[in-house]
């Protein structure tokens, strides 16, 4: 009886210490909440719940949704991200009669967590959301941190707030239908954590990045959750992006205006790979980073971009699209640059600086050489 009961009492802790495993709480200033690791059997029809749903994952997993929920499929693009289409999402939603309690659950990734979060930032001055992320970038980052963000004429996500999701649950099945162009672009997006962090982490990060290229099976659970324990850190000392979050967007100054200059024909986190890349590559020519550091980060990432080739580069076009980017001033690009493992650090650039512009020309020529 005696060895009954301390069985019972071990397999409590045990369940208790794994239910701890599969959660990350994230404090916050707005709404603490906290991120579940957990299967999703099925979406039931939850009273006063109306769900947001990605077209293409609910065309392939149809059979996770009661028949019965109120639901608006949604293709997700960055076209999606525009004032004319929210109207049509306005438009569908109010049809479903929404009121201040409804809940409203999204189902996609990042592109739909912005438009999700956003609608319910503003309608009735504010609705709960649950959030499940159905991509690898949106599980690996965009998932915790709060911002909502709407593009505005062509340039990205100039319009937004922060309104962090309720409760987010992550399903890393839901992964598994997702094309290997997709996951690539999700571990492009992951990397720019990694790369803020320990040199112990990049060669965590080397060797998942080289198992997908081998086509072995990973752990992408555990990947995801070290990146999201690393940007943690990040938004919780900093949740509103005024002085050390704004690291974060390592990469991303040259990432976006890669993609705006591709008109989104190389997906986010490839794009952001190679302004990882391009960052790194400018921090070497300017001395701030040793060779030694480079070529190990050059390698990480060559693992996820090698295939992007841009053809017949033209400097004043990129150029001009990073102009538009939010940290720059009338006469300054604001950029991340890096040191090395955890030190990347913010620098203001003069955009008339003539080897600065031919470090980015340089880089993009050697890309196309180096094919």
């Amino acid at each position: 009886m005696e060895a009954l009961h301390l069985s019972k009492i071990i397999s409590k802790k045990f369940k208790c210490y794994s239910n701890l495993m599969n959660k990350i709480k994230i404090k916050s200033k707005i709404k603490s909440y906290e991120i579940i690791f957990k299967k999703v059997k099925k979406f039931k029809n939850e009273e006063n719940f109306v769900f947001f749903i990605d077209y293409i994952f609910f065309k392939k997993n149809s059979f996770l949704f009661d028949k019965k929920i109120k639901k608006i499929l949604i293709v997700a693009n960055e076209k999606t991200k525009s004032f004319e289409n929210l109207n049509k999402i306005f438009d569908k939603f109010f049809k479903l009669n929404p009121n201040r309690f409804t809940t409203l659950v999204c189902v996609g990734g990042g592109v739909l967590q912005d438009v999700s979060a956003f609608i319910a930032s503003i309608t009735f001055r504010g609705l709960n959301w649950i959030f499940y992320p159905t991509t690898l970038l949106a599980q690996g980052d965009s998932c915790i941190g709060g911002k909502t963000s709407i593009n505005y004429k062509g340039s990205k996500n100039q319009i937004g707030n922060f309104y962090p999701p309720n409760k987010i649950f992550i399903d890393t099945n839901f992964l598994n239908t997702l094309k290997k162009n997709d996951i690539l672009s999700g571990y492009g997006e992951m990397a720019h954590y990694y790369l803020l962090s320990s040199f112990k982490e990049q060669v965590f990060f080397k060797k998942r990045t080289e198992e997908i290229l081998k086509n072995k099976k990973f752990n992408l659970r555990k990947t995801i959750k070290n990146c999201l324990g690393i940007k943690k850190k990040f938004i919780e000392k900093d949740e509103f992006d005024n002085g050390k979050r704004l690291l974060l967007n390592y990469g991303h100054s040259f990432g976006h205006a890669l993609e705006k200059y591709t008109n989104y024909k190389v997906p986010h986190g490839l794009a952001v790979s190679i302004g990882l890349d391009l960052a790194n590559y400018i921090s070497y020519k300017k001395k701030y980073l040793d060779k030694e550091n480079y070529l190990f980060m050059k390698s990480i990432l060559a693992s996820i971009n090698k295939k992007i080739f841009i053809k017949n580069f033209n400097n004043h076009k990129f150029l001009k699209y990073l102009e538009k980017d939010k940290k720059n001033t009338q006469n300054h690009f604001g950029v991340i640059l890096t040191r090395g493992p955890k030190k990347a650090f913010f620098l203001k650039i003069n955009k008339k600086d003539k080897n600065f512009q031919n470090f980015i020309k340089e880089y993009f020529f050697k890309k196309e050489i180096n094919r």
